[in-house]
């Protein structure tokens, strides 16, 4: 009797339920990342490090840059990577303007794994590849300078079988096998369709640099690294080029934004504080916030009404309300919305998050107004948020002394 419900159980799940469905990875490790946030205004850089973790698997990656208010696309490219492969880039500003907005930035790499733009020809130690955003040159290019903050994404396009299928793997190679792979166009709802057949070996991380002067090229003072928030199985199923969008509102997974909105649900962060010596900034970044769907021309995924409110305790558990500020809807109905990706202080003087009279303690942030999450999928145990209120988003927090990055811890 036993064996025969161990068989029906086997049958069940091979039936209906064993396909994984798209999660935010406990280890790091996915095939796609989702940067917290980057930050090149004076005075600061930031490094991106991206590895894949396979040892036999060559791996060809799409690198998205936001813009930080309606998430459009400011900036695309691809990146090589062989087995147990590291790739590395710096992202500066290299030009302000008198009002301190950036009018040129740039993405630098001193490493073979990124083409120079517009060539075949890849970065090395002596001359790294260089992609220029120059507002002088946005005719030519077709954009501008990339802001100032912001955040990025890497979605893995495929996973490659190139000789010698270890370490080692010419990126030429690597070139000429993903030019000759197929452009398979396949429908999310049709989970067989793995033309690109990616893997869970992707893993990276981001780190803020302070320097020594207003200048990214002086030496770097002081850093802070966290890393990306990696999502298990979101299966993209289309070969990946430059210069065409790629978002989570417009899928190329086998998950749809609402599995990935599941993925990334949260409420009740727990940002701590304390500006005795320094300044606490909260950043908050809502990556399938997408609000304004140029191609829907309408609405997308968050409720308008849904804003951001703080419970502010100190050290001896008195407590006080902090600000309250709408995750935005655009156009923007209010200067207090926030945009889709945010920084706001919690405490000090000019403090969002206002704190009263306390220097130190913890803020409890919640989305009010936010929808219950439902279920998107019959995949067993995949809707662990149904029923919860929330948004999906990813919350940070930077300290400056010490300058430290750290990600939110959720409170119940």
């Amino acid at each position: 009797m036993k064996k025969k419900f161990l068989a029906a159980a086997i049958g069940a799940m091979l039936i209906g339920g064993s396909a994984t469905a798209v999660v935010k990875s406990h280890d790091g490790v996915g095939d796609v990342l989702i940067a917290p946030g980057y930050l090149t205004t004076k005075g600061y850089s930031t490094d991106i490090k991206v590895v894949n973790t396979s040892l036999t698997k060559s791996v060809v990656a799409k690198v998205v840059f936001r813009d930080p208010i309606q998430s459009n696309e400011t900036l695309d490219f691809l990146i090589y990577l062989s087995p147990s492969d590291v790739w590395k880039a710096r992202v500066t500003c290299a030009t302000f303007d008198a009002a301190g907005v950036c009018t040129k930035s740039t993405v630098v790499s001193a490493d073979d794994s990124m083409l120079n733009e517009n060539s075949d020809v890849f970065g090395t130690t002596a001359v790294p590849a260089v992609i220029t955003s120059d507002n002088l040159t946005s005719a030519a290019t077709n954009r501008q300078a990339l802001p100032s903050a912001g955040y990025f994404e890497i979605f893995e396009s495929v996973a490659l079988d190139v000789a010698p299928n270890k370490p080692g793997v010419l990126k030429s190679n690597i070139l000429a096998a993903y030019n000759a792979h197929g452009v398979v166009i396949c429908q999310p709802e049709n989970p067989v369709c793995l033309a690109s057949e990616t893997a869970n070996v992707l893993t990276g991380s981001v780190t803020i640099n302070t320097h020594t002067g207003f200048d990214a090229a002086q030496p770097v003072a002081q850093k802070a690294t966290l890393p990306m928030v990696a999502l298990e199985s979101y299966k993209n199923t289309q070969k990946l080029l430059v210069g065409v969008l790629t978002g989570f509102d417009n899928p190329v997974g086998t998950a749809t934004v609402a599995d990935v909105e599941e993925a990334l649900w949260v409420n009740n962060v727990v940002l701590p504080y304390d500006f005795s010596n320094g300044t606490t900034i909260a950043l908050f970044n809502f990556p399938t916030k997408l609000t304004y769907d140029l191609k829907r021309n309408g609405q997308f995924s968050f409720a308008s009404q849904t804003c951001v409110e703080a419970d502010v305790y100190d050290n001896l558990e008195n407590s006080i309300l902090g600000l309250t500020y709408n995750v935005s809807p655009l156009p923007k109905i209010n200067p207090a919305c926030l945009n889709e990706f945010h920084a706001l202080q919690v405490g000090g003087a000019g403090a969002a998050i206002t704190t009263g009279s306390y220097t130190e303690g913890w803020a409890r942030v919640r989305f009010q107004g936010a929808a219950p999450a439902v279920a998107q999928t019959v995949t067993p145990g995949h809707s662990v948020n149904t029923g919860r209120l929330g948004v999906p988003a990813i919350v940070s927090y930077l300290t400056t002394a010490p300058f430290a990055w750290t990600y939110a811890a959720s409170a119940r």
